[in-house]
């Protein structure tokens, strides 16, 4: 039996199996509102179906023309506890259940952007993040990622504006004012990957299954920037197996988005910082490619174990690098992902001791958005990475890794169901297995008690480059030219940047022959200048304050404003500036992103 703590939905009793939804959206009342019907299928005798909500305006729940009993209870840190009286419904039998609502103001999981916050200031935007529990602020649901459910859907939207969903489109039709568009998705998904995103969009081919999505303005640079995503798509398949989602389209969403990337299914969306101009950070297209795989067709059964999602696919993504450019560039990511994400986050944004640097956590009384971090990430990459290394063979353990994901596609697991696959998948190498700490790596706080070895050659010459800026006199550092930073690739250049952050702060002339010899803010990458900014914060440079304050209002992407905003709160001579700008920026940043920078200040 799974018990999720994030879910009051009586799921292990009885579940959804598939949902229609009809809505219409709303832009001058920025809600959605219409009806879902609920397909429930009982796994034991019951007579009610408990299900999570958040802020939703609950007209009714029916079963065909009978109206049914509902009470509402509210959590002030999860939402809604739904309890529908349905009736007797007798093991293995099923019902449709029909609700009619809206949602309300403070539907965490949708953002609607007038159109003077889109890129093109043409039309309004929409777009949702259902991501770790939102799903619920947007319908009844079993917002677990124990439950998967097919759905099919039908929305309207006014007709200047194009719909999309995490699902494949069924075409559309125009009546006046309004649009309406019909999806279907198939393939059983857990709630929080239902998505939907409306505005003025434009589409480019990239080839017969991928195309991009995004705002006019924007939608050939995007084209160019994610040009080999098919390529990508055909590697995934050789590593992970039958890509069974029938379309892998992007759209490219306004600033706001608070991630890189969500794997939602056959349409995932990125932010627009991964628009450098020369497809350097392709490495986000491949890790949500993996999620097709890794998350979106095994899916870790609660949010405790997050690490089954996360660091499988920044493991697959690498793989996915490797195959494509080189085992040393796979070896490089996995190194720099180790020094200059995991470790940093450990000791920086929580501490050697602290819960969520486990890889399973426990979050009883605790919303999952608070406990997100790279750690499942890179941690859980590591984890994995290692353990293929005491295997010995690479090609085995890739083995291992599509075996694994056709034992167990289209299913919810845990990290024991994990384990246990992988010590009879590798019967032959127990003792091996035998000498792994599972337990410290995977339910003890802090730095992994192994570190996977790394091929750290295109590291060096980072470390050389980055010695020069912290070993030298305030006087030699003049002499430096950009010729050998302006020759290596975008990653290296962060990877200098990186290391030069990790040593001690550059005195203020360091800072500004740093700025002035490089001009960082002037980069087209966003990783560059997060990096850069992050120098000047951490050596307390009060010239860069205003530069900061800046990109945290030009970009809403969480792994820049949770570093930058913490660091500035905690700085004295920042802090009322920082503070100042968040209340101002807060109308235009996304709910997610509002609360996290909360709870920081």
């Amino acid at each position: 039996m799974i018990v999720d703590p994030s879910s009051a939905a009586n799921f292990n009793e009885i579940k959804i199996a598939h949902i229609d939804l009809n809505w219409d959206v709303d832009f001058t009342k920025k809600q959605i509102a219409g009806s879902a019907v609920l397909k429930v299928k009982a796994n034991q005798k019951t007579r009610k179906l408990v299900l999570d909500g958040k802020a939703l305006n609950i007209q009714g729940f029916f079963e065909g023309d009978k109206s049914l009993d509902f009470v509402v209870e509210k959590n002030d840190l999860y939402g809604e506890k739904i309890t529908v009286q349905i009736g007797d419904l007798d093991a293995g039998a099923d019902k449709d259940i029909l609700v009619r609502y809206s949602t309300g103001e403070s539907a965490s999981a949708l953002q609607f952007l007038d159109r003077e916050l889109t890129k093109d200031k043409h039309e309004p935007f929409l777009f949702s993040q259902c991501q770790s529990i939102h799903a619920r602020s947007i319908v009844p649901c079993m917002d677990s990622p124990s439950v998967k459910q097919t759905y099919n859907a039908t929305v309207s939207v006014p007709s200047e504006l194009t719909c999309l969903m995490s699902a494949i489109s069924e075409g559309s039709s125009v009546d006046g004012p309004k649009t309406t568009y019909k999806f279907k998705q198939p393939v059983p998904i857990p709630a929080y990957l239902l998505a939907i995103v409306a505005g003025r969009l434009e589409k480019k081919k990239i080839s017969d299954r991928c195309a991009v999505w995004a705002e006019p303005s924007v939608v050939d640079s995007a084209a160019y920037e994610f040009a080999d995503t098919e390529k990508m798509l055909k590697t995934a398949e050789d590593l992970a197996g039958p890509y069974v989602w029938g379309r892998y389209d992007l759209v490219v969403l306004p600033p706001s988005f608070p991630f890189g990337g969500m794997e939602n299914p056959c349409l995932t969306f990125v932010t627009p910082t991964l628009l450098a101009g020369d497809r350097s950070l392709a490495n986000v297209i491949a890790h949500e490619i993996a999620h097709s795989w890794t998350g979106n067709l095994v899916t870790n059964a609660t949010w405790e174990h997050f690490w089954l999602n996360e660091g499988f696919t920044v493991f697959l993504e690498r793989k996915i690098m490797g195959r494509l450019y080189g085992e040393q560039q796979r070896q490089f990511s996995a190194l720099v992902g180790y020094e200059d994400n995991l470790l940093p986050c450990i000791h920086d944004q929580f501490d050697c001791h602290h819960p969520y640097t486990k890889l399973i956590t426990d979050l009883k009384g605790v919303d999952p958005d608070d406990s997100y971090s790279v750690v499942p990430y890179e941690k859980g990459s590591a984890f994995l990475m290692y353990i293929e290394q005491q295997i010995g063979s690479n090609e085995r353990f890739e083995e291992f890794l599509k075996q694994y994901l056709t034992k167990f596609k289209y299913q919810s697991i845990t990290t024991d169901d994990w384990k246990a696959y992988l010590e009879q998948f590798f019967a032959d190498k127990k003792p091996v297995l035998g000498n792994i700490d599972f337990d410290t790596w995977l339910k003890t706080a802090g730095v992994p008690p192994n570190k996977p070895k790394y091929d750290e050659t295109l590291v060096e010459a980072c470390r050389g480059l980055a010695k020069k800026w912290t070993d030298s006199t305030d006087s030699a550092v003049d002499s430096i030219t950009p010729d050998e930073f302006q020759k290596m690739a975008a990653a290296a250049q962060v990877k200098v940047l990186q290391c030069i952050r990790s040593a001690d702060p550059l005195s203020m002339h360091k800072l500004e022959a740093l700025d002035r010899t490089y001009s960082l803010l002037a980069s087209k990458n966003c990783e560059v200048q997060f990096a850069w900014l992050q120098i000047a914060v951490k050596a307390k440079w009060a010239a860069v304050i205003p530069s900061a304050l800046q990109f945290v209002t030009n970009y809403g992407r969480l792994k820049y404003l949770r570093p930058l905003y913490r660091n500035l709160f905690s700085w004295k001579e920042a802090r009322p500036a920082a503070v100042a700008k968040f209340v101002e920026n807060m109308p235009s940043m996304h709910p997610i992103s509002v609360q996290v920078i909360k709870r920081l200040m």
